[in-house]
């Protein structure tokens, strides 16, 4: 097994060169992963105190350890440009992605992670007004025609099938709705700074922030979306390569998603302030796995 990290430039200039193809990718020789990676904490963390510890950092390890006969080769680089190498059949994967049926261009892993849904991101003053107003849950709707209260969320973000309608009726007319650009914990910082009331994302996120700023941030749940729950996989090109990576990939998670590493990583991010985050992991990550380990998966039930 032979494993290579780079960044951007020479690596993707080779990987962008190949051409569309109209057969499927077949790399010659042994069988190679490339795990396109980018810099988005607490996914992927590359520099500061808790670098290489974000959770999915940490999943790109124990696929690399537990798949021994794959040569890896893990490449940091632009979310778009990873959608462009899957795009022309790149033989590449992306650890962290939203699980969803195969599309013509991505193949995904069984599940790999739960993660609570979106939730608003306030601070203790917004928090007692929203409630006040809305309730808890929040009824994500009428909030978004509150036009006394300041929101803003990320540039190029979606927020899934339930809340993004929501945000595409009520939020693009908005004036008090701000769009950022530049860093991603932008919005928390606004939101900690009482700039902004509320701002949406996984809680996990928020979580980072306080973390590494040193902030207290609260959370609130969302009507429409509690009862929505989200599972991670990943996610490699749709060609014959990948039909074979995520192959090897489903064998090697079996082992994975009970190793020690990949289990501290969850707790440390996860499941800290939400006591239902293992209950949730057993059954809409572990529920694929064999009998075998029926045992564990019933330790993290306790």
């Amino acid at each position: 097994m032979e494993v290579t990290r780079g960044l951007l430039p020479l690596a993707l200039a080779s990987l962008l060169s190949l051409p569309v193809l109209a057969e499927p990718f077949v790399s010659p020789g042994p069988h190679k992963v490339t795990w396109a990676v980018n810099d988005g904490p607490p996914f992927h963390i590359l520099d500061g105190d808790y670098q290489s510890q974000g959770f999915c950092d940490v999943l790109v390890e124990e696929m690399i350890r537990s798949m021994p006969d794959s040569d890896h080769e893990v490449l940091t680089i632009p979310p778009a440009r990873i959608a462009r190498l899957r795009e022309k059949q790149a033989p590449v994967c992306f650890p962290c992605m939203i699980k969803r049926a195969d599309t013509p261009i991505t193949r995904y892993s069984r599940a790999t992670l739960y993660y609570q849904p979106h939730q608003l991101i306030v601070n203790a003053s917004s928090a007692r007004v929203i409630r006040q107003r809305y309730g808890e849950p929040v009824d994500f709707a009428a909030l978004l025609q509150d036009n006394s209260l300041q929101f803003g969320r990320p540039l190029g973000r979606a927020y899934g099938e339930v809340l993004q309608p929501l945000l595409d009726r009520y939020s693009e007319a908005q004036r008090n709705h701000r769009i950022l650009s530049g860093k991603s914990t932008l919005a928390l910082n606004m939101v900690a700074l009482g700039r902004l009331d509320y701002t949406l994302d996984y809680p996990v996120i928020g979580r980072y922030f306080e973390l590494t700023e040193e902030s207290t941030l609260s959370y609130l749940p969302i009507e429409q979306n509690q009862h929505s729950p989200i599972t991670g996989a990943i996610g490699c090109s749709n060609t014959e390569w990948g039909e074979e990576t995520v192959n090897r990939i489903d064998t090697a998670l079996a082992k994975v998603l009970k190793s020690e590493n990949y289990i501290s990583s969850l707790g440390f991010w996860f499941a800290k302030d939400n006591p239902d985050f293992w209950q949730h992991y057993k059954e809409h990550v572990l529920e694929n796995i064999s009998d075998d380990n029926s045992e564990w998966k019933a330790e993290l039930s306790e």
